[in-house]
Parts: structure tokens; sequence; C-alpha cells
């Protein structure tokens, strides 16, 4: 039998490609002939490797296994192995494309026949009788082009390919090459992308089915799909959706796949009614940003479209820093927790591991269809108000000085050499230590200590600590927080503090694998750089500790864990922000109105600290306490006078000759406001100016708190 299919199968070829004269003698007699017996030139003995599946990439929440987002040109999940796919998918298939597909040698002789006869009879080619063997090789060894001359190549690649290739293998491939509409190409994708599925009252949205849990009536929907992917869309195209899904059931009955009961209920299943998303493009923050960071990375590739190619069409494997359980306590807060008032106001949250710079937990605000552009990590950002303060606090404690210290916070307050002038906006005037300054963060206080330890270093520092714009100035209000930074900016800063000086920049792809199981980069053991001085690190978690015990951020007080850090207001309560965190989690929130800068923010220890503290206290509940790290020497340094012009180099360092106090007797170490006292007369060194530039007309300094 199988020696008269061959004989059959040459004698076919013959006719269909045979010489001149057989085909003279058949133009003779039936038109359009001469097209067909002419046109075929292949001589090609062996057929050639099937063209490579652009084949997505996927992220993954820092758990490795609970799925973040998929990166497609086309949206393709190849199935692997024959085993992948269930007996109901295969039956529908081949009862749909190829009844003989076990049996047959590529082709199908009774359907070339078929068509072959009506080609010759239009003088057209307007019949494939194409195999799903055929059907592989035309989508994945030819050109789109149609034609005689190709239509016979595909007869003898698919001989060929039949020969080269399992029939297993060979509907693996098919089964991840066929496009079934919306952009879903492939059964797997399609089985997600087309039919949705709620688990656990779907924290993370609905996710889509697997081949296997497919319903008798899903994959003839599927498989009807296959000769005409939009027309018999169910999306757009409902009823000749059902009408071409009873047509596959009709044949899997007749095929003895399945029972005319089983064909009666799959009948009566509902269609998919929410359509695929058109784009395969980042529908969310997360996603956006895991997006941006692989396609500005050089370990991606040399160009954008090298990185935007292996993204898209490489069927990478991302692993991203993001905590799914963290990411609902953030989403939570920010939703929760932030003064309600309306869709225009919004909370941003970063939480970051201190020891690492991986970022946990990312929120912007606002959704993503409102706006596209990331609060948390926007290049334009919002005034940080007295959260600035924190770097200033750490240029002091760098070059000398001591939180003992005490400073002039009388309100207003100007300095010689500098344009314009700051003012409290809480009470506090007078001298106070730096304790007492820092936890009821005192705008003239702090103005003095930067302009004495010299502003320039206050910049330095900033830069150290994680703020990479350029756009610092030594401008009287630079304490202030009167330069605009994100959110993730920010947490980082206090990521530095709590990893005792340590500074990570901060990242959300942990590890990369391409599709061969090459690791393209992975993040770990990045020892990161000493910004601060483990001892000065450790006294200023001390000092911010103050803030939250007793100072303006008493509410983002946490049951438990030891809290430091830093309230921050911009003028006009346009900007709250709170930055805190232990050596487990750092974390920064801005609350305002994210459409433009307008009053009504509030205060940062009455916006944003709750905010804070609703999300630290979930994601810190199953922490241990860890307790502050013994002030140590720097808190222990004697008090002194802080002179406001005391020149950019000052410190009590025993090789610093810089003027820049006067001894005092210690003061208390805690952070309560004494009462202010008188200063003893001391004689001001000349001011050092800075360049006369003014600064920033539209907002001239942050609130205080």
């Amino acid at each position: 039998m199988r020696s008269f299919r061959r004989t059959l199968i040459t004698f076919l070829l013959t006719i269909v490609i045979g010489g001149i004269a057989v085909g003279a003698c058949l133009a003779a007699l039936i038109p359009g002939t001469v097209e067909i017996a002419t046109a075929h030139h292949y001589t090609a003995k062996q057929v050639g490797e099937l063209s490579a599946l652009a084949q997505p990439s996927v992220a993954y929440y820092a758990d490795g296994t609970t799925e973040l987002a998929n990166f497609a040109a086309q949206a393709r999940d190849p199935i692997t192995n024959i085993s992948e796919v269930p007996k109901s998918v295969i039956n529908a298939v081949i009862a749909t494309e190829d009844r003989t597909f076990w049996n047959n040698d590529g082709i199908d002789l009774g359907a070339v026949f078929r068509a072959f006869l009506a080609n010759v009879t239009s003088g057209r080619i307007e019949q494939g009788g194409s195999t799903i063997t055929q059907q592989l090789v035309k989508n994945r060894l030819l050109t789109s082009k149609r034609d005689v001359n190709r239509k016979i190549k595909e007869i003898e690649d698919a001989l060929r390919l039949n020969k080269k290739f399992s029939k297993d293998k060979i509907l693996v491939e098919y089964l991840n090459t066929v496009y079934l509409g919306s952009n879903s190409y492939g059964f797997k994708a399609a089985a997600a992308r087309f039919f949705l599925v709620c688990d656990n009252g779907c924290p993370f949205g609905p996710r889509g089915k697997t081949l296997n849990e497919l319903t008798v009536g899903e994959t003839a929907l599927l498989a009807g799909l296959i000769s005409n992917p939009e027309g018999n869309s169910p999306f757009t195209h409902p009823d000749r959706a059902i009408r071409r899904r009873a047509d596959v059931l009709r044949g899997e009955v007749e095929q003895g796949y399945i029972t005319q009961a089983q064909a009666d209920a799959a009948n009566k299943e509902a269609l998919p009614t929410v359509p695929p998303p058109a784009e395969t493009r980042p529908t969310d923050f997360l996603t956006a940003e895991v997006q941006n960071s692989l396609l500005n990375d050089p370990r991606m590739g040399n160009t954008e479209k090298e990185r935007l190619d292996k993204l898209y069409k490489g069927g990478l494997k991302i692993y991203t820093t993001f905590d799914p359980t963290l990411q609902r306590m953030a989403i939570n807060a920010t939703t929760n927790a932030k003064p309600q008032k309306g869709d225009d106001w919004a909370s941003s949250l970063v939480s970051i591991d201190p020891s690492t710079g991986a970022v946990k937990a990312m929120v912007s605000g606002q959704s993503f269809a409102q706006s596209q552009t990331n609060i948390a990590t926007s290049s334009d950002g919002r005034q940080t108000g007295s959260t600035f303060k924190v770097i200033t606090l750490a240029t002091a404690l760098s070059n000398g000085y001591s939180p003992n210290d005490s400073v002039d916070g009388s309100s207003p307050c100007t300095v010689p050499g500098f344009e314009g002038q700051a003012v409290n906006d809480e009470p506090g005037g007078g001298y106070n230590d730096i304790w007492t300054s820092t936890a009821n963060s005192i705008n003239c206080a702090f103005v003095r200590i930067a302009t004495s330890v010299g502003e320039d270093k206050v910049i330095a520092m900033a830069h150290k600590m994680g703020i990479a714009k350029q756009n610092l100035q030594p401008y009287l209000g630079l304490t202030l927080g009167i330069f605009e930074q994100n959110t993730e900016t920010m947490a980082t800063v206090m990521a530095t503090v709590a990893n005792l000086g340590v500074h990570h920049a901060p990242y959300v792809v942990q590890k990369v694998v391409g599709a061969d199981g090459t690791v393209l980069f992975d993040q770990s053991n990045n020892p990161g750089d000493q910004a601060l001085d483990p001892q000065v690190a450790a006294c200023e978690q001390n000092v911010l500790r103050g803030v939250v015990t007793g100072g303006t951020g008493t509410k983002a007080a946490v049951d438990g864990h030891e809290i430091f850090g830093k309230t921050g207001t911009t003028d006009d309560l346009a900007d709250a922000w709170f930055i805190g965190g232990t050596p487990q989690l750092a974390t920064a929130v801005w609350y305002g109105n994210w459409r433009s800068r307008v009053p009504g923010a509030g205060f940062g220890g009455d916006s944003a600290a709750p905010v804070f503290a609703a999300f630290m206290s979930q994601a810190l509940a199953d922490q241990p306490d860890i307790p502050l790290p013994d002030p140590g020497p720097v808190c222990a340094r004697s008090g002194a006078l802080v002179n406001p012009t005391g020149g950019h180099g000052g410190s009590v360092a025993p090789n610093d000759s810089g003027p820049r106090q006067q001894q005092l007797p210690t003061v208390q170490q805690q952070p309560t406001a004494p009462a202010p006292t008188t200063p003893p007369a001391t004689t001001a060194p000349p001011a050092t100016a800075p360049p006369a530039t003014a600064p920033p007309t539209a907002a001239p300094g942050g609130t205080g708190q």
C-alpha cells in the first residue's frame, strides 16, 4: 500500500511539475494548464530549517513564579513538548485541518487532486488543499507570495519535512505558529488571552487558562479560528464564531473524537467576551518600569534596536525585584491611608531593601489610564521639603559636627553672602541642639547648619547618597528641599542611612536569563559605595529617631519597630513627604496633586506619614525589630556653637583648623525642645558667598515639617 502511495505521489508531481510536452498537451485540452505546467523551477534537494519564531519575554515578581508581565512583538507562548498538549486540542485541530495527518506523507493526495483540478479549470490558484505540514512549510519556510511555483515548492518541502521531523514535532511547531486573531499566535497564547479565570479574588487580576483547562467548546472555538482568525472572532463576529465552532464539533463527532452529547453541551458554552489587549506594550507602571530599565541597560545590547528585539522577541526570563506581597500592601496603603480628596490627589510610594538597592514595592499614585508618567521615577519630580535635611545632617556629621551642637533657629533668617531669607513654619526659634532642631524640623537652624558646613559639601553629599540630578545649586533654601526629586530617589537617600552609610543604586530587575539559559546579567553581590562613615550613619539614625518619637513624624510610628525618618512639606502645602525606615526596608512616601503643583497636600507629618505607617506596619509585621545602632562617638562629640558664616571647611576634627564652631558645654542629647538661650558672644569669620544667582522664584523654600 505504501509503495502504491509513493507511486501516486510521483505520478502527481510528474503531472503537476513535469515537462513542457505534457504541459503543452494539457494546455490544448484545459485552459490555464500552461501557467501551471511551466511555472516550476525549484530544484533544491534538502528542506531548510524552520524560521525562528519571535518568542515573548516573561517578567516575574521576586518570588520567581508569579508572572508580572509579557513583552512580545507577537503574543506567543511556545509549547515545548507534545506532552503539554491535551488530546482535546489535538483532536479538534486534526479533525478540522488535516484528517489524515497521522498517516499522510506531508500531503493529502485527495485534497491535492481536488485543488489541482479547481486551479487548472480556473487558470489561477483558488484552492490550497493544504495539510498541517504544508501550512507549516508555508508559514515557516516560504514567503507569503501566492503563485503556482510557490505551491509546487510547498508540496515538495512538505514531503521532505515529513521525513525530517516526527509527527509530534510537526504538530507542536504548527500549534506554536498558527495565528488565531487578536494578536494571538499559537494555541497556548490564545488560550491564555481568550479565556480568563479568577483565582482567590484576583489580587493581581484574572489569569488566562492553560491548555489543560480548556473545555471541549473552547478547543473547538480555537480550532475554528485557524482558517479565518478575524472573520470568525468571538469578540467581533460572535454569530460566525458560533457557527464555525458547531462545524468543528460536527467534524469531531463524525470522526469519533467526541460524542454527540459532548458536542451538544459544547455548543451551549458561552463565548469569551473580554477581548485581549491589541497591544502587548505595558499597561501598568511596574511593567513600564521594567521595560524602561531594560531598554536603557547596555548589558541588553549595544543599540536600542538590539535591546528592543531581545526584549520583545528573545524569549527572556526576567526576574524583577518587586515583592508581590509588599506590592499589595503598598497599593492598599496608598489607596486607603491617604487623605481622600478625589482622583487628582495621589500618594506615591517606593520601598527599597537598603542592603541591596532592590526596589521591593513601587506605586505611582494615579492610574495608568490617567497618565503614564510614573511619579515614583519621573525625572521631573517634586520639591522635597524638609526631607532634604537628612542630607544636610549627614554632611554636618561627616564634617565633625555633633548633634549636641547649638544652632540658632530664630526666624526669619538671612546669611551674609546669600540672597533672600527663610522662615520657620514651626515654633522653635532661638538656640537649640541639633537633636531638637531635627526633631522639630526648624528651618532656620538647618539653613545655618548648611551655610556653616558649606553648601558645596551638602551638594556633594547629596550625589553620594543617591541624588543623580545635577540641578542642585548653593541657594539659601537648598536644605529646605527647593529642588525637585522623585520618590525613588528619596527612598534611596534614606536607604543609604539605613544601610550604615553604604549606598546602592536602586534597581528593579534582579536577573535576566536568555532563551538558551545563558544569564545575561545578575545584580547579586553588588558591594555598593560607602557614602557615609558607618559611625556617622549610626548617629544619624539615632537623631532621626527623635522625629518619630517626639517630633513632626509621630504619625509614622510602627509598633514594635524603631522607625527613624523625616517629614517634608513644601510652600503652600503643595507636597507632603515622609521618608524613613529600618535596616530591613527604607520607604519614601509623597502625597499631592499629581496633575499640577497646587495647595492642599497638607503637612508631611499629617498626609504622608500615615501612609508610611500603614505600609510599614504590614511590611514589618513578621520581621524582627532591629534596635538602633549605638549612637557611637559621633553622637558623643561635645557640643559647640554653629556659626552660619563659619566657612566651607570647618571641623572640630583634630587635623581641621576650620573656624566653624566655638566650643560650648554639651547640651541634652534628646529631641526635646529646650528653652531658647542666648549664645555667648562670637566673632563671625568672613562669609564666603555662593554664586550670585537668584534662587528659584516658584518656591523659595520648604515649610519645615
